[in-house]
């Protein structure tokens, strides 16, 4: 893995989110550490700052792209800018200002690229316990042009939005014939920031209310829709799929067994916890996370189920992956990559040009996308 900061791991691990995204236009190189080389290990506010000029930059070439009627060039820039802002609030409190100003400029960018998407982005609500959840749905491309294709829903984890999916894969399963939806899940984007929706356990509820609008789109498939969680939705999605039986598969990209352990093991991630739980503090937060576990959940799963999951994870150890392949009773497959080999960090982030198609390509198989998909 590239390394910014050799003696630093996880800031390096940071930097190498958006470098890896850059594979579906969440970034370029060359900007990125540019950046990087103007900021100061360790010190947030400089994170902050070199994110936010970058994105203010590339942003403003967008907008001069979008005035001199370049819309490729446009969708490109507000794409990277997008995910710039993101990172720029990464390291902000949840009760920084600046965090929902920041985010909101991410969304603003991702939106006016999806203008110039094929077919446009289209914006949808989700109905849920009398409200609703903002999200994204994508048609599939590359179909044969008949019929419904099936359909995919996307679930982020502990800090990723539902912009951010399409650089973490989404458009490899739109380009493999899937649509996909993206949702801002309870505890996630706007979500959380927006409407004071925190997360809960029983995640089932809410991949359930996701699941009833897929199969409500005329251009779905009902009958073939996957599940696919990431990071902390390892443990949402495992959690939906052991009781929403309307799941062909489901595939998990990152595991997590048990969110107790993973607030123990990686104290960075104890805010972002106590945000997405809605907790008065650290230790009320632990609290709650104790009813976050796949613990009697797991061999309740019945359609195929895929782990992919890294042995030099430093967030979310490998054995979380491992207990929640042994504990299913299901037709099941585990992906551990070793250390040292790409897609051996978290979530795979320094090895995208393997996990990625063994991810979907795997999600295609079980969803029988059509040929010419």
């Amino acid at each position: 893995m590239f390394t910014m900061w050799p003696q630093d791991f996880d800031w390096s691990w940071h930097l190498i989110r958006p470098i890896a995204e850059g594979i579906y236009g969440g970034g370029e190189f060359n900007e990125i550490y540019r950046a990087a080389e103007r900021m100061t290990l360790g010190d947030r506010e400089s994170w902050y700052r070199e994110w936010l000029r970058l994105a203010e930059e590339i942003d403003g070439r967008g907008g001069q792209a979008d005035a001199a009627g370049h819309p490729i060039s446009a969708r490109d820039h507000y794409l990277r800018a997008c995910n710039y802002y993101r990172w720029a609030e990464f390291f902000l409190l949840p009760e920084d200002p600046r965090r929902v100003h920041t985010y909101d400029r991410c969304v603003a960018c991702f939106r006016a690229a999806g203008r110039y998407f094929t077919p446009p982005l289209e914006q949808v609500e989700v109905p849920y316990e009398g409200t609703t959840l903002p999200g994204y749905f994508y048609p599939a491309m590359n179909t044969d042009g008949g019929g419904q294709a099936p359909g995919l829903l996307y679930v982020a984890g502990a800090d990723v939005l539902k912009e951010e999916l399409y650089f973490l894969g989404g458009r490899a399963a739109i380009e493999r014939g899937m649509a996909l939806l993206v949702v801002d899940m309870p505890g996630q984007g706007e979500t959380l920031r927006h409407r004071g929706i925190v997360s809960r356990h029983d995640y089932e509820v809410p991949v359930g209310a996701a699941i009833d609008y897929l199969q409500r789109r005329p251009e779905v498939d009902g009958g073939r829709i996957a599940l696919l969680g990431r990071s902390f939705g390892g443990y949402y999605a495992a959690r939906a799929a052991a009781f929403d039986k309307r799941l062909r598969a489901c595939a998990i990209f990152g595991a997590l067994y048990d969110g107790v352990d993973l607030y123990d093991t990686y104290p960075p991630i104890r805010n972002q916890l106590r945000w997405l739980t809605g907790a008065k503090s650290l230790e009320d937060a632990r609290e709650r996370l104790k009813a976050f576990s796949l613990k009697g959940v797991v061999d309740k799963i019945s359609c195929p189920l895929l782990i992919i999951h890294g042995e030099d994870d430093h967030l979310v150890p490998a054995r979380h992956a491992q207990r929640t392949y042994d504990e299913a009773r299901t037709d099941k497959q585990l992906i551990l990559y070793k250390p040292g080999e790409p897609g051996s960090i978290h979530c795979s982030y320094d090895g995208f040009p393997y996990t990625i198609p063994a991810l979907f390509d795997w999600l295609a198989d079980r969803l029988s996308v059509r040929p010419g998909a």
